[in-house]
């Protein structure tokens, strides 16, 4: 679910505000599992129906929430006019490892949102990566692979790569993790590699 637009009216994104902040709450004390739409209406002081009027499911609130707080990290940590270009796409790759350390050291192991945290993150990955590609496309230039391909592989990519690093147990450091990410990414398998794929 993608974040509520901004022309939306005031009091929906005020319910909605108070319905994520509730939510957060009981999911701190219960587990995400164990949390009900009651416990997050009741927190919230508002209705079930009010609840269902804003979401479909918990689980659509809990991708509001990753993605909101996503955006708002990258947005806190990227310089304010980001470009693709490899110290940019080295510190992007720097923050996705730190957040999934983060996540995944808070995380109860029971707690079963892994493939909603990676999916709701590699969308806002790919989003961003597709923005930098469209501003710095030259008119010339005669793409092999689309865009939206190219920001699809490369946020799988780093999104998989932070996801391993973070659940398991490493001597590598985050700098030396996304290093090696970036060299895949910016040189490829077959220059890394080149026995891998003959000719």
């Amino acid at each position: 679910m993608a974040t509520p637009p901004k022309s939306m009216d005031r009091r929906v994104q005020k319910t909605r505000q108070l319905l994520r902040q509730a939510s957060i709450e009981v999911m701190q004390e219960k587990g995400f599992l164990a949390m009900t739409i009651q416990n997050i209406a009741d927190r919230a002081n508002v209705n079930r129906s009010t609840f269902y009027a804003h979401y479909v499911d918990k689980y659509a609130l809990l991708d509001e929430i990753i993605r909101e707080q996503f955006q708002q990290m990258l947005a806190s940590k990227l310089p304010p006019v980001p470009t693709w270009d490899r110290k940019t796409l080295h510190l992007l790759i720097q923050i996705v490892l730190e957040h999934f350390e983060d996540e995944y050291r808070q995380c109860d192991p029971a707690e079963v949102i892994d493939p909603l945290l990676e999916r709701a993150t590699q969308e806002v990955l790919a989003g961003i990566l597709l923005t930098w590609l469209k501003q710095g496309r030259s008119t010339e230039t005669d793409w092999r692979v689309p865009m939206e391909t190219i920001a699809r592989v490369v946020s799988w990519s780093i999104l998989g790569a932070a996801a391993h690093w973070g659940k398991e147990a490493t001597t590598m450091s985050s700098e030396q993790v996304a290093n090696d990410i970036l060299l895949v990414i910016t040189e490829g398998v077959m220059h890394l590699a080149p026995d891998i794929l003959p000719a």
